[in-house]
């Protein structure tokens, strides 16, 4: 039976897609690319793999042109989507030989159709943790690079969540704080946050890539619950705060954690909320990012999460490797 891809015009119809698919994330769903195209003036292409009439997969696809260079992005870069990629439909029940052969077949397809729709100089993308099979990519010459996040596990009870952090944020969640307050909720916490974070990158001579106007976009144009907001405040004044993504399995870090203003372990008490939020809402794996980075992996890894790969694949000549360090740069 034949392979093939189509373009899924239709937010609904990719929705419902997704709705029936377990290792899909809140970074594929409909609004969130909207909001990712719009803010990377780029174009996406929700593809769709059909075995006959059978759909077997999605992969969306972002298509920019900077520079006189046409490349193609699965997640944009510079707006802090760690990954996305494709995503097979559950294969409960298939031997590996029709595992495999599914794969390769969805991939070779998807490549194809980009090739053939918009012939891209550079390609780069992120797959997602549950995605491992890498490769047909590296069978089409993509280079193959792992990347790691780390998970927490939601599904014990809370106090064996706790128990099994290291010393230190164990006995920072159990102090009384009485002076720290946690809210959540607004946009101008989101303002708060992005400021918080562009002046810890400026002074270690970096620049924060992702823009205030996106983050914003992003918290209106998904469903209520798809971003959250957490912020510490003492008197009343916010110290430190993080912005979370959710779908229906899991909660993800996105943005924020800076150094607060104030002699309080805020960071500790933040993500302890969020793992009881997260949990009282059913949802049943905390994504907290930063294991690629030594300094932030030496605080996350406190919280003994599970260490978990995904892969950077990227095709093009050193050239385009240079002008995606361009694209990256640019808006």
């Amino acid at each position: 039976m034949s392979f093939s891809v189509e373009r899924c015009a239709d937010g609904d119809e990719w929705n419902e897609l997704l709705d029936r698919m377990t290792a899909a994330s809140v970074f594929h769903r409909s609004s969130v690319l909207n909001v990712l195209a719009d803010h990377s003036a780029g174009t996406v292409h929700r593809l769709v793999g059909y075995k006959g009439r059978e759909p077997i997969g999605v992969f969306p696809v972002f298509e920019l042109a900077k520079a006189g260079v046409t490349a193609a992005f699965s997640p944009p870069p510079r707006l802090g989507v760690p990954f996305q990629g494709p995503v097979l439909f559950d294969q409960n029940g298939l031997k590996q030989r029709k595992r495999e052969r599914r794969n390769r077949r969805f991939i070779d397809a998807c490549l194809e159709w980009i090739d053939d729709a918009f012939a891209p100089r550079y390609v780069r993308v992120c797959t997602t943790p549950g995605y491992e099979d890498v490769r047909p990519f590296e069978w089409a010459s993509y280079t193959a690079t792992p990347r790691y996040t780390y998970t927490i596990d939601l599904t014990p009870d809370p106090d064996a969540i706790k128990r099994s952090f290291s010393r230190t944020p164990r006995k920072n969640i159990e102090s009384n704080d009485a002076d720290l307050e946690i809210t959540n909720g607004s946009a101008e916490e989101i303002r708060f946050i992005h400021d918080q974070i562009r002046s810890r990158y400026e002074t270690q001579g970096k620049r924060y890539t992702v823009p205030l106007e996106f983050l914003l976009d992003l918290r209106e144009a998904t469903p209520p619950r798809t971003v959250r907001t957490y912020v510490g405040r003492i008197d009343d004044e916010p110290t430190a705060g993080l912005i979370t993504l959710e779908d229906e399995n899991t909660v993800y870090f996105s943005e924020g954690g800076g150094k607060p203003d104030a002699d309080v372990s805020c960071n500790d008490h933040l993500h302890w909320r969020v793992i009881r939020d997260a949990k009282a809402r059913r949802l049943s794996r905390y994504d907290l990012q930063g294991a690629n980075v030594p300094r932030i992996c030496e605080y996350k890894a406190k919280f003994n999460p599970r260490l978990r790969s995904y892969y950077e694949l990227e095709r093009g000549t050193p050239l385009m490797r240079l002008a995606s360090a361009c694209y990256r740069r640019l808006r």
